[in-house]
């Protein structure tokens, strides 16, 4: 079992900080490897390339991210508050098209060692992980990339979820809060990891009894067997990411019992 995570906004391992960038480790899990960036206006982001083994995803915290799509690069724009998941073997690049500056987090499920590549970038070093050029027959069809698709799975007790995206990888929801209402009671994942990134408000996180105040931006990260539960604490609204990796049955027990009622595994 290990040690969980809790990174309060701008607190992550810093891979790099600039006038017009800047790019947080947040995660180094196996199953997950995530980073919070801040890019300027028309700042250039990974050129053209396919990921073999893992699963890439963005979530536009503010402005919009340009996600560029196979071959032929086809430019599509990522509005603040959008999920963009790009399965193994779609080729795909990203850029900050727009005039203004864009937030985002970068989800790489399995983790593959992407913060141990950043960190050698970072630090001048070779490093090779699960990043490759486009294949000449141009990879999985760029229509299996998904761009801002949600299944609204719960409504209940002042808490609305969304899902985002639920492949064997991670599955994700978004949830928002009222205050005070009934979220999710204690419980231990046996096999799989659990993060929440707090997207507006705050939550209040209980790991092994130990009550932590989330506000917004702050990652937490909790491995299998740490018991844990959150609540919405604050005076207004909360509204953040649920993240499961690997997906463990996150989506089917949303639908199943539109809610948390049973446990995952």
């Amino acid at each position: 079992m290990g040690e969980a995570v809790f990174t309060p906004f701008g607190e992550g391992e810093v891979i790099g900080d600039s006038a017009d960038r800047r790019v947080e480790i947040l995660s180094d899990h196996e199953t997950l490897n995530a980073t919070w960036s801040r890019f300027g206006p028309h700042r250039e982001g990974a050129d053209l390339h396919v990921h073999r083994n893992h699963t890439d995803c963005f979530f536009v915290l503010e402005g919009e991210l340009t996600v560029r799509l196979g071959l032929e690069d086809e430019l599509v724009t990522v509005p603040a508050g959008t999920l963009a998941r790009v399965p193994p073997l779609v080729v795909h690049g990203f850029r900050n098209g727009s005039d203004a500056e864009v937030r985002y987090l970068n989800l790489h499920a399995p983790g593959q060692r992407f913060a141990d590549y950043l960190r050698a970038m970072r630090d001048g070093r070779s490093f090779s992980y699960d990043q490759h050029e486009p294949p000449e027959d141009g990879g999985r069809p760029t229509s299996e990339a998904v761009v801002g698709a949600s299944e609204h799975v719960a409504e209940r007790s002042g808490l609305h979820v969304e899902l985002l995206a639920d492949v064997d990888e991670l599955g994700i929801s978004e949830n928002r809060c009222e205050p005070a209402a009934e979220t999710d009671p204690r419980h231990v994942h046996r096999r799989h990891l659990e993060s929440l990134y707090v997207l507006e408000g705050e939550l209040t996180v209980t790991l092994d009894g130990r009550e932590l105040s989330a506000a917004a931006g702050t990652w937490v990260q909790i491995p299998a067997g740490v018991a844990h539960a959150y609540a919405c604490t604050g005076d207004e609204a909360a509204r953040f990411l649920e993240l499961h990796t690997s997906n463990s049955g996150y989506g089917a027990s949303l639908r199943a019992v539109a809610g948390f009622d049973q446990e995952l595994v």
